[in-house]
């Protein structure tokens, strides 16, 4: 909780609810549908230097709950009541994994590294939201730092 804590529109993420799956902020796990590679990648291209090495776990998608959601947050902002436009309900049949990040994503990268700065990585992404649990039998960790598989 103590991250929400900085600003006064991150304060109230704490009670902001996602609706469709009628869920708080933080009562909800985040998946991203963009793949670590590819954030890294970015910040390489775009500091010159690599990012330390993370892991992730890469959770299949028939593991994912039947309420899972995506969330593009491009009309609210950070602390305002989630507008019903940004979120479609989560299509696994439909859903392939991001080689290559969004171009907001790509502003905010240049951003940090034009300043000095890091964090909030996946900051312009749009984000896969449920209620879980999140199971992670056959779900493996992967690293940022390593090229997905070339099949996905």
């Amino acid at each position: 909780m103590r991250k929400y804590d900085d600003t006064p529109e991150r304060r109230r993420l704490a009670t902001t609810r996602i609706p469709l799956i009628d869920r708080a902020w933080t009562e909800v796990v985040f998946l991203s549908p963009v793949h670590p590679r590819a954030i890294w990648q970015t910040w390489l291209d775009v500091s010159g230097s690599p990012l330390p090495r993370a892991e992730f776990w890469e959770i299949p998608v028939e593991l994912l709950p039947d309420d899972a959601v995506i969330l593009d947050r491009t009309v609210s902002a950070v602390g305002d009541p989630i507008d019903l436009a940004e979120l479609v309900r989560f299509d696994a049949e439909r859903f392939r994994t991001a080689l290559q990040t969004t171009a907001a994503n790509r502003a905010w990268l240049a951003k940090l590294a034009a300043g000095g700065l890091r964090g909030a990585y996946f900051h312009g992404i749009p984000h896969v939201l449920t209620a879980g649990p999140v199971p992670l039998k056959g779900a493996r960790l992967i690293s940022w730092d390593a090229a997905p598989p070339v099949s996905r």
